[in-house]
């Protein structure tokens, strides 16, 4: 493929656009009356509380909350602008790449390409691990291509800064590494570089990036860790078929319905390919997309662990789609994808208009909705017992109301009687039975709770927590005062 030249230079153009396309996201967001999801809540909490790790996921996701809304202050926008800053750098930093790779013209389709997909389209209102994992992955195969050209010292630290970062954002940044390896040993023209120390310094800084975490987890027993084998599922490790179709499934609506169709074609045109800048984009691909596809079949993966395979994946389909002049079949699979983004952030407007009556099973957005309620009601019974902390057996309810209270309760605990390591909160903050005071218990269950009798010599139900998000779905919970710790001896 001869690079297209374009009449004139298109960077400004590839920014206006996805700047454009990040302030309708934020404007969408901030009139949709959707509240902060659970995880995002649970991550706002961490971020109150700085640290090298927590009990999920390295420290990145606290950091970059903790800048944000230190910057604006706590509201739903405040939280999420890390995505608002980060997808508009990665997209850049994709058509600074494709620009290198195909030139101009294929840089500047690829970003627009690479904003629009499926995957993209949710996470960038959400702020999650995967969002601050693809602006560092993208940025170290950046790097990676300027370090293999100018063999500049400050290329490859800039590699091994990237990848450093990227696994204090999420472990799965070491799939850099193995994709780095494959395409060392796939393609001769950069074999020499096994032999290069400044590649073994960019991973030694990347690791010593990473040392702090490490040690964090070794001071508190490797929760990360064991909480990454545990949401795997490998404990029960089989051919779980059902687990990978749903894995591969879900691809079709993280790249897209047709995208992801056309990668595949791609792949097994290229495979047999010389071509190193081929074969570079199908080495930082397949393994990724290998790897959690074989986790899926031993045990469970979420669609969206393979996401970064999507970086190099968007250039390795537009070098087919351009290698052909496949500009129609470029533009359905386009449409496709802007169809679904509108479909996605204009759904309440749209049902209304077909007549879909919002419910249980017709509303996407069901579970980030009443949550600022059912903290507003919460919020009365702290009122009536002022000195009473809460008390949850659940940590997303903890989550939000730790962050919709008002003010926040951050002298918050979870109910864990049987000392599991479930969540950050039976990590920092489990109730332990020399804790004298009040409490108030909130939590889906229903009498009798034998456990908490036992703990606590008086128990009073208070009433309930109800929000009603439809007609068929609400958000119920009850709430306890709970007096008289026994192992407090009573106090």
């Amino acid at each position: 493929m001869h690079p297209l030249k374009a009449p004139v230079a298109l960077w400004p153009y590839v920014v206006l656009f996805i700047l454009g396309l990040t302030v309708y996201r934020a404007w969408i967001l901030a009139g949709s009356g959707l509240t902060l999801s659970v995880d995002e809540a649970y991550y706002w909490g961490w971020a109150q509380q700085l640290d090298w790790g927590y009990y999920s996921k390295p420290p990145m996701i606290a950091w970059v909350i903790a800048f944000t809304t230190g910057l604006c202050g706590d509201g739903l926008l405040c939280v999420k602008l890390g995505s608002f800053i980060a997808w508009p750098i990665t997209s850049v930093l994709l058509y600074l790449i494709g620009r290198r790779l195909g030139g101009e013209v294929f840089g500047a389709v690829s970003a627009v390409v690479f904003i629009t997909l499926p995957g993209v389209t949710l996470s960038a209102v959400l702020i999650s691990t995967d969002v601050m994992l693809f602006l560092w992955w993208t940025l170290a195969f950046w790097a990676l291509l300027r370090a293999l050209e100018s063999n500049a010292w400050r290329d490859w630290l800039l590699l091994g800064l990237a990848g450093g970062l990227g696994l204090l954002s999420k472990y799965t940044m070491g799939v850099f590494a193995l994709s780095l390896m494959l395409y060392l040993l796939w393609e001769p023209t950069v074999r020499s570089q096994w032999r290069n120390p400044r590649l073994y310094a960019a991973g030694i800084l990347a690791a010593l990036i990473l040392s702090p975490n490490l040690w964090w987890n070794l001071a508190h027993d490797f929760p990360t860790l064991r909480h990454t084998a545990d949401i795997s599922n490998l404990e029960n490790a089989g051919l779980h078929w059902d687990e990978l179709g749903e894995f591969l499934g879900g691809q079709f609506a993280v790249f897209g319905p047709l995208f992801f169709v056309l990668l595949w074609i791609a792949i097994s045109v290229f495979l047999s390919a010389r071509e190193p800048r081929k074969r570079l984009l199908m080495a930082f691909t397949l393994p990724f997309l290998f790897i959690i596809a074989l986790q899926a079949l031993l045990g469970r993966a979420n669609a969206n662990w393979a996401a970064p395979a999507y970086v190099a994946g968007t250039l390795l389909v537009m070098l087919w789609l351009f290698e052909g002049r496949r500009v129609k079949l470029g533009l359905i699979a386009l449409g496709l994808n802007l169809l679904l983004m509108f479909g996605a952030y204009h759904f309440p407007a749209l049902s209304s208009v077909l007549g879909i009556e919002p419910s249980n099973r017709s509303d996407p957005y069901k579970r980030v909705r009443g949550w600022d309620r059912l903290a507003a009601a919460f919020d009365a019974y702290r009122a009536r017992y002022p000195d009473a902390r809460l008390l949850s057996d659940d940590r997303g309810l903890l989550a939000e109301l730790i962050y919709y209270g008002q003010p926040h309760p951050f002298e918050a605990f979870s109910w864990n009687p049987n000392r599991e390591l479930r969540h950050h909160y039976d990590l920092k903050a489990t109730l332990s039975p020399e804790e004298g005071g009040r409490f108030l218990l909130v939590t889906d269950r229903q009498d009798p709770l034998a456990d908490v009798h036992a703990a606590f010599t008086q128990v009073e139900r208070l009433g309930p927590l109800h929000v009603d998000i439809h007609r068929d779905y609400a958000l119920d919970y009850t709430v306890w005062l709970l007096e008289r710790p026994v192992g407090a001896g009573g106090r």
